[in-house]
C-alpha cells in the first residue's frame, strides 16, 4: 500500500506543509501586529471627536475582512487555474504593498482606501489551505486544516504583543513597516521552498481569457453550493460562527449583570471571560482535527454544534461569573471543531483541480459570519435585550447539528468521501 493510502505524508507534502505553516504564521503575526492599534493611529491622523473616532475605527477595521470574505471564492478559483503557490505569493506581496503604505498615510480616508485594497487583493488563506490539502491523504484533511488554523491563531497572539512593543519603542508607522517586512519574509519562504504538486500545474491553462475564466469560476461556485455535503457544511459553519460571535461586542454588558466579582474589576473580569473561549479554541482545534478524520466532517459538525448550543444555553441561565467563564471555555472547545470540519469537507468533497474554489467559499462563510454577527448582535440586543441572543445562538447551533446528522445519515452509503477512513 502506498504512503498516501496509509495516511502518511510524503517528504514533499511534509515540506510544503511546514513551509506554508510558517509562512501563514509569519503573515498572521504581521496582519495582527497593527490591528489593535488602529483606533490610536486614527486619532494620531487627526480624528479627535470621540464618536467620529469610533465610527472611523470600526469602518477601517472591518473593511478588509469583509472584502476579503467576498473575494475569497474568486481568488480560490484563480489559484486552481494559475497555481496555488503563485496566489499565496500574490497575496503576501499585496500585504507588503498596502500595509507598508499605511505607515505613511496622512488622513483616515487614505487609511480606509489601503484597507479596502488589502481586503480585495490579500486573500492568502484559501490558496494556502488548498496547496497543502492537494498532497494530503483524505484521512488527514481535518487535522491538516486544524494545524493551519493553529498557525493563524498563534500569529494572532504573537502579533499584538510584537506590535505593542514596537509602537512603544518607536512609532505606529514603524509597526506597519515591520509588519510589511514580515510578509516579504513569508513570500520568500514560499517562493524558495514550496514545490507545487504537478497535478495543480497541469490544470492551469496556458492562456487565460478574462470573461471565459469568470464564467468558469461562477459555474464552479454554483456547483459547490449545490453539492449536498458542502451545502450543509457551509451553511452550518456560517450559522455556528454567526451565533458564537453575536455577543462578542456586548459581552461586557452581560458580565456587568452577573454576580461573584467586584464591579471595580469589570474590565479585567470581562477580559478573563472573553479570553476563556479564545483559549479553549486554541487548545482544542488540533484535537478536533484528529477526531474529525475518524468521525467524518458532518458528524464532527453535528457534535460540535450541539455541544456549543448547550454551552450557550447555559451561559444564558447562570448568574455567577465563574460559571459563566467555565461555560465560555466549554463553548470555545466545541466551536473549535467547526472550522477544521468545514475546510476538511471542502477538501474531501471537491476535485483537486477545483479545490481552491471550494476552500474559498469555506473561508467566505466563516469570515462573513464573524463580520456580520457583531452588527446583528448590537441591533438585536438593543431591540430585545441580551438574554435572547444566547437563545438565538443556541437555536442556530441545534439546527445546524440536526441538519448535519440528517445529511450524514441520508448519504452515508452513497458518498464515502466524508466518512471516516478505516485503517
Amino acid at each position: 500500500m502506498s504512503s498516501a493510502g496509509r495516511g502518511d505524508l510524503s517528504g514533499l507534502a511534509r515540506r510544503n506543509f511546514l513551509v506554508v505553516w510558517w509562512s501563514t504564521f509569519i503573515t498572521s503575526v504581521g496582519m495582527m501586529g497593527f490591528l489593535p492599534f488602529i483606533p490610536l493611529y486614527v486619532e494620531e491622523l487627526g480624528v479627535v471627536d470621540e464618536d467620529a473616532l469610533r465610527v472611523w475605527s470600526g469602518v477601517i477595521v472591518g473593511a478588509a475582512p469583509l472584502l476579503a470574505a467576498l473575494m475569497a471564492p474568486l481568488w480560490g478559483a484563480f489559484s486552481d487555474r494559475l497555481g496555488r503557490k503563485l496566489m499565496i505569493m500574490r497575496a503576501n506581496m499585496a500585504i507588503v504593498l498596502f500595509v507598508g503604505a499605511m505607515g505613511f498615510v496622512t488622513s483616515p480616508w487614505q487609511m480606509l482606501a489601503l484597507r479596502l485594497g488589502q481586503g480585495v487583493f490579500s486573500g492568502f488563506i484559501a490558496p494556502a489551505m488548498t496547496l497543502v490539502s492537494v498532497s494530503t491523504p483524505a484521512n488527514r484533511q481535518a487535522r491538516t486544516a486544524a494545524n493551519l488554523q493553529m498557525a493563524l491563531m498563534a500569529g494572532g497572539i504573537v502579533g499584538p504583543i510584537m506590535g505593542g512593543a514596537i509602537a512603544d519603542a518607536f512609532s505606529y508607522s514603524t509597526v506597519f513597516v515591520v509588519c510589511s517586512g514580515l510578509s516579504v519574509l513569508a513570500t520568500l519562504l514560499v517562493w524558495g521552498f514550496v514545490t507545487e504538486p504537478q497535478a495543480a500545474e497541469e490544470s492551469s491553462p496556458k492562456q487565460v481569457h478574462a470573461f471565459g475564466l469568470l464564467r468558469s469560476i461562477l459555474r464552479d461556485m454554483a456547483m459547490f453550493l449545490k453539492h449536498p455535503v458542502l451545502r450543509v457544511v457551509l451553511a452550518g459553519a456560517f450559522a455556528v460562527r454567526f451565533g458564537a460571535s453575536l455577543l462578542d461586542p456586548l459581552l461586557a454588558l452581560w458580565v456587568e449583570t452577573r454576580s461573584g466579582f467586584d464591579l471595580n474589576r469589570l474590565e479585567a473580569v470581562t477580559g478573563m471571560v472573553f479570553g476563556a473561549q479564545a483559549l479553549a479554541t486554541l487548545l482544542f482545534t488540533p484535537v478536533w482535527g484528529r477526531i474529525g478524520d475518524r468521525l467524518g466532517n458532518r458528524r464532527l459538525l453535528a457534535i460540535c454544534a450541539a455541544g456549543a448550543g448547550l454551552a450557550y444555553l447555559g451561559q444564558r441561565v447562570v448568574d455567577d461569573v465563574t460559571l459563566l467563564t467555565i461555560l465560555r471555555f466549554v463553548s470555545g472547545a466545541f466551536v473549535a471543531g467547526i472550522v477544521p470540519a468545514a475546510f476538511s469537507a471542502a477538501a474531501r468533497n471537491s476535485p483537486v483541480e477545483k479545490r481552491g474554489a471550494a476552500q474559498g467559499l469555506t473561508f467566505s462563510a466563516v469570515v462573513l459570519a464573524r463580520a456580520t454577527a457583531p452588527v446583528s448582535g448590537g441591533l438585536l440586543g438593543a431591540a430585545f435585550g441580551l438574554g435572547p441572543l444566547f437563545v438565538l445562538a443556541a437555536l442556530l447551533m441545534f439546527v445546524t447539528s440536526a441538519m448535519a446528522l440528517r445529511s450524514s445519515s441520508e448519504t452515508s452509503h452513497q458518498e464515502s468521501g466524508d466518512q471516516p477512513t478505516r485503517r
